[in-house]
């Protein structure tokens, strides 16, 4: 069955992708590595809130890769606008790091070693074709205006950041653990 959802993601996000410059930094890492919660919480999260939360987008709950956020996809029954707009709740946390994460994994990899991020779709889907991206929809966020480079767009480098594998130090650092204060969550 794992290996049905396999060459399933394989058809649906390497058809046509062409691969990232090799000069932007990305690089293969292992596939078997554990990503890092808080440094997601901290970093990639907002980015995938802010660009890819949309309800017509990644906010469908009907989409593979889906992203909660507040005033948009929630992972209960909301009953009011305050429900709605409320902050995140843990489970919801988790789950956009688990839809994240495997979309990250889903791209082709050489050997199952490795995870390649010029393939991850993750990375691939939301750049622009001019960067080596795949667009997809016809969209390409980043680099986002005003970055004219990718290495020039926070965003986008802590995205990559967190799919190369960085890592939250134990406690995070004051700034994350702010970051959690503020939306009522405890790190890991």
């Amino acid at each position: 069955m794992r290996s049905d959802r396999i060459l399933v993601a394989l058809a649906l996000f390497s058809a046509g992708c062409p691969s990232l410059d090799q000069s932007k930094g990305l690089q293969k890492v292992p596939a078997a590595q554990s990503y890092d919660y808080n440094a997601f919480v901290c970093g990639a999260m907002p980015v995938l809130v802010r660009h890819c939360s949309y309800l017509a987008c990644h906010g469908d709950p009907r989409h593979a890769f889906r992203v909660y956020s507040p005033g948009k996809l929630r992972g209960f029954d909301v009953a009011s606008r305050s429900d709605r707009d409320a902050p995140l709740t843990a489970d919801e946390v988790q789950a956009n790091f688990d839809s994240a994460s495997g979309v990250l994994l889903a791209g082709p990899a050489p050997d199952t070693a490795s995870l390649d991020l010029q393939t991850a779709p993750l990375l691939l889907k939301p750049l622009k074709a001019a960067f080596g991206g795949s667009e997809h929809h016809g969209i390409g966020v980043f680099p986002f205006p005003p970055a004219q480079s990718l290495d020039a767009d926070p965003e986008w480098t802590a995205l990559v950041a967190w799919a190369a594998g960085q890592k939250q130090p134990i406690p995070p650092t004051a700034d994350c653990q702010a970051f959690f204060a503020a939306e009522g969550l405890v790190p890991r």
